[in-house]
């Protein structure tokens, strides 16, 4: 089963949030038909990212736990930038979103 990332830059929290509802939301995104591979959070140029690693059957089913991550993260915070990635050779290469 190919691996996917989803990778988040995310800016401010939401009122009332705090930086474990982030990672609950993104957490809970992955469900029964992926698998969890990796989760981290990092600070890049000064920007919390947040990098989601999961399985998917295909890039069709990548999409939609994609957009669930994105979704239960903008219930948390500011998410102005993010990107789906297929695991290729341990290198990212970008899926398209619209297809």
């Amino acid at each position: 089963m190919p691996s996917y990332r989803t990778i988040l830059t995310v800016t401010d929290l939401l009122p009332g949030r705090g930086p474990q509802d982030v990672e609950t939301a993104a957490r809970t995104a992955v469900t029964a038909s992926t698998t969890l591979e990796a989760f981290q959070i990092d600070v890049v140029r000064g920007r919390p990212r947040v990098t989601v690693r999961f399985t998917g059957a295909d890039d069709a089913d990548a999409r939609a736990v994609h957009g669930r991550i994105i979704a239960g993260v903008r219930e948390a915070a500011v998410v102005p930038q993010q990107v789906l990635a297929k695991v290729v050779g341990g290198r990212s290469a970008p899926v398209a979103l619209d297809a």
